[in-house]
């Protein structure tokens, strides 16, 4: 088991939202410099690479009360990211047979910020309350405190995505790379199509691909007919692995093969067009150009420290919590370093902040605990005692 952990002018892929499924267009993508070679950078090759872990920072600019969405909604959007990303999601076995060989685990891990560009502790939420009732979202004010949104955080460093009420039916925007002001990088979701409960559970769009769809433009991914189209069999997507294809399948689930071109079409890919419950992969042709992307345009996430631990308060010169052999295996073996000889509670916290309970321990005694069924990802290892608190950071 994997991550349960739960795009150079504007290209803006414009998103349609749940309401009225009829008068509805998922996305309606344009990217600006579409002739310029240099916006599509070659795939590269990914061999072994570990783990690319992105900070996320989720910034909800609310007017109504219904805007201002759960922290755990948040969080059952981080989750479906590590399953869409890393080919663990429940669509999966839609994918039909002549696909199965290309479905790429992308391995990207998306995690809550725990660190604020300030040096702070965070829950990588920020909550803004805006005066504008007609739909913020959509509009560059979104992403400026002093026009009724919320200013990004560092976009090299981090995925910004604003969550917030968009006016008509549009449910979500993308900046390609190198497209757009450097502090309007990131995504933005209609609050309605976020996660997978509270506001976000009527079909077609309840089950959080609009954002996973539209990192996927973050990352340069075209849509799978190419950037037109209305000369869609005669263009492509610039990936190799999928192929030509002139329809959207817009409001529509497929079952087997479907032809609009001369082949099957991929209409289980995130970047078509299909209902929430039909979308299930990308391809390793995606990957390669999503990693290239990153590499050429977004490197500042490569080396991010948004998701270190933080302590939260200042602990005495001689305490600590030592992890041994991180990234760990199948094991985690830590030890306590503080004096006295009282218990510790000791608990750890997955990248979407969900809490286990591991007991308590005494210090200075080194522990092993079974993380063999545990999902790979980031995870924060707390030590409590009475106002005092050790963490560390474990990656497996």
């Amino acid at each position: 088991m994997k991550k349960h952990l739960s795009i150079t002018a504007i290209m803006v892929g414009l998103c349609l939202a749940s309401g009225n499924a009829q008068h509805t267009v998922r996305c309606m993508a344009q990217r600006h410099n579409a002739q310029n070679p240099n916006f599509y950078p070659k795939g590269i090759s990914i061999g072994n690479r570990a783990t690319v872990v992105i900070p996320v920072v989720v910034h909800v600019v609310w007017n109504s009360n219904e805007e201002n969405i759960s922290d755990e909604q948040i969080r059952t959007q981080i989750e479906v990211l590590n399953q869409d990303f890393n080919a663990e999601n429940e669509q999966i076995s839609l994918v039909l047979s002549i696909f199965q060989g290309v479905i790429a685990d992308v391995d990207f891990e998306f995690c809550l910020a725990s660190k604020h560009p300030n040096g702070n502790a965070t829950n990588g939420i920020t909550r803004t309350q805006t005066s504008n009732s007609n739909g913020i979202g959509g509009t560059s004010s979104l992403h400026h405190t002093d026009q009724g949104g919320q200013d990004a955080w560092n976009p090299d460093k981090y995925l910004n995505i604003w969550v917030a009420k968009f006016a008509g039916n549009i449910g979500g925007t993308a900046t390609f790379p190198g497209e757009g002001p450097a502090d309007e990088q990131g995504v933005e979701v209609n609050y309605k199509q976020f996660g997978t409960i509270g506001t976000a559970t009527t079909p077609p769009y309840h089950l959080g691909r609009t954002c996973t769809h539209e990192i996927g433009h973050y990352f340069n991914l075209e849509h799978v007919w190419g950037p037109n189209i209305n000369s869609c069999c005669d263009e492509d997507d610039g990936v190799a692995d999928t192929p030509n294809s002139c329809e959207t399948y817009i409001h529509q689930c497929p079952t087997g093969n479907a032809f609009s071109c001369t082949q099957p079409d991929m209409w289980m890919n995130f970047m078509n067009y299909t209902d929430d419950a039909c979308m299930a992969m990308f391809s390793k042709g995606q990957k390669e150009r999503m990693y290239a992307a990153l590499n050429t345009f977004r490197p500042g996430l490569l080396d991010s420290d948004g998701c270190a631990a933080v302590p939260t308060h200042e602990l005495a010169e001689r305490n600590g919590l030592d992890v041994f052999g991180n990234p760990i295996g199948n094991e985690l073996k830590f030890r306590i370093s503080a004096s006295g000889a009282a218990q510790w509670e000791v608990m750890l916290a997955n990248a979407i902040g969900q809490v286990e309970r591991l007991g308590q321990f005494p210090a200075n005694q080194l522990f092993t605990i079974d993380f063999n069924q545990r999902p790979s990802g980031i995870y924060t290892l707390v030590a409590s005692q009475n106002g005092r608190l050790l963490s560390a950071r474990i990656i497996k």
